[in-house]
């Protein structure tokens, strides 16, 4: 489980660029299934389980992560740039980025000295003053790089204590790694379900994804796969009795199906598998809002991993928490799920 989330983790795909992720996720899920494909958009849709089954179920994880595009660059070779997603600008200054051009280049933003500062520096910085300097002249920069252009964060993944990790990323490439995972526990079942993973595209800025690749299928139920907060200092509420290495979270909220959420609590105590309760009192940010609505109307549930530092260079999950998110879905399909007619 680290070594491939490590590798998700170090892939680019920016929202609308997910190329790369989405080859890697495609060739990894040509191991249990021949019907693999990457749509238009980037999509990744791989179908496995009992394909002649009654009922259908969509796995979905978006694949792509959060990052800058170029807007401008500058007589003196600087780049200036724009948030794609929800890139907390606080941590911006001072990362390394790669800039995905003809060739990738990486490079820093520019931030100012604190021997030069004013003290007004210290604020998070407009996007518009966001710049990446590559350390090349003017016409080397033009020769690899070119307007629309995107960059990523770049960061090595590392091992922490205690079997968590930290990375860039994470969010959501967790949630992919487990869906990656269930795929393995359901090679060889015999289960009662068509099962169809959904790898989706920019969700950290339209959910183009989740809004058109469920179109192509008759789906009867859903579990979205996301990650969500963490307790860390300064958070209070309900996300400050979340704990990493404690479980998923199981989600309720007005948009999720109950008898879900109630078969997957019980599937959890059940099989020993430890999880977490999130609830969302409308929508639940993710992509279980729009594929719940689709068509006619799916019956969703969502599954999140818990996460520390959600949309930095910094992102934290336990991988205990990924590999339970893939058991307790792999559980679901593998028992039948819900008996409606009951």
């Amino acid at each position: 489980m680290k070594d491939l989330i490590f590798d998700l983790c170090t892939l680019s795909g920016v929202s609308g660029s997910e190329y790369s992720v989405s080859g890697y996720c495609a060739d990894y899920l040509k191991r249990y299934t021949d019907d693999v494909s990457v749509d238009y958009n980037n999509n990744v849709i791989a179908v496995l389980g009992n394909i002649n089954a009654d009922r259908t179920i969509l796995l979905d994880a978006h694949l792509d992560r959060i990052g800058l595009i170029v807007t401008q660059i500058t007589d003196d070779g600087f780049l200036k740039v724009a948030k794609i997603g929800g890139v907390d600008l606080r941590t911006c200054l001072d990362s390394a980025v790669i800039v995905h051009g003809k060739e990738d280049v990486k490079g820093v933003i520019c931030c100012m000295p604190p021997h030069l500062s004013d003290g007004n520096e210290d604020k998070a910085p407009k996007p518009e003053n966001l710049t990446i300097d590559l350390g090349l002249p003017a016409e080397k920069v033009k020769e690899f790089v070119s307007l629309g252009d995107t960059v990523s964060f770049y960061k090595q993944p590392k091992e922490l204590i205690n079997n968590r990790v930290t990375a860039t990323a994470l969010d959501n490439r967790a949630g992919v790694a487990s869906l990656l995972k269930v795929a393995e526990l359901l090679d060889g079942k015999d289960v009662s379900y068509k099962v169809i993973i959904l790898l989706s595209c920019q969700e950290e800025t339209y959910q183009t994804g989740a809004k058109t690749a469920p179109f192509g299928f008759d789906i009867d139920e859903c579990v979205a796969v996301d990650v969500s907060f963490a307790a860390q200092p300064e958070i209070s509420g309900m996300y400050s009795n979340i704990k990493l290495g404690k479980g998923p979270m199981l989600c309720i909220s007005p948009i999720i199906d109950k008898p879900m959420y109630n078969r997957f609590k019980e599937l959890c105590e059940q099989n020993d598998i430890n999880y977490q309760v999130e609830v969302c009192a409308g929508r639940t940010g993710t992509n279980a809002d729009c594929i719940a609505i689709i068509k006619s109307g799916v019956r969703t549930m969502l599954v999140s991993v818990p996460e520390k530092n959600m949309h930095t260079q910094a992102e934290i999950v336990s991988l205990d928490d990924v590999l339970d998110t893939a058991k307790v879905i792999s559980e679901y399909i593998i028992s039948g799920g819900v008996d409606y007619e009951l």
